[in-house]
């Protein structure tokens, strides 16, 4: 009974579109992360505290997680693939975010 909030967002297609939306969000963070290594700026500790758990921490287990999400949605044809999609921006996110750490 404690999860029934938890439950009710991830039920469904609703649940699928505000998790595919907040990926997007947190993939934004891992890109803005990455140029920010590039670029030498000094940031406030709370700024600096959201970009590290959002764009590092959090964008790539979640990624993941929309990523088979989106895998099953298709293969019960449920979504039509499109490229101007949002799952289709993450995947690509989440392909960028597999070479970037793993190179």
């Amino acid at each position: 009974m404690v999860f029934w909030g938890i439950e009710c967002i991830f039920n469904g297609m609703k649940g699928f579109l505000f998790l595919s939306k907040l990926v997007f969000i947190l993939n934004l963070l891992f890109v803005l992360c990455v140029v920010l290594r590039l670029i030498a700026v000094e940031w406030s500790g709370i700024l600096v505290s959201v970009l590290v758990v959002g764009g590092w921490m959090l964008a790539f287990p979640l990624n993941v997680v929309a990523a088979v999400w989106t895998i099953v949605v298709l293969a019960r044809k449920e979504m039509e693939f499109q490229l101007k999609s949002l799952p289709f921006v993450n995947m690509l996110l989440l392909i960028f975010q597999i070479l970037f750490f793993l190179l």
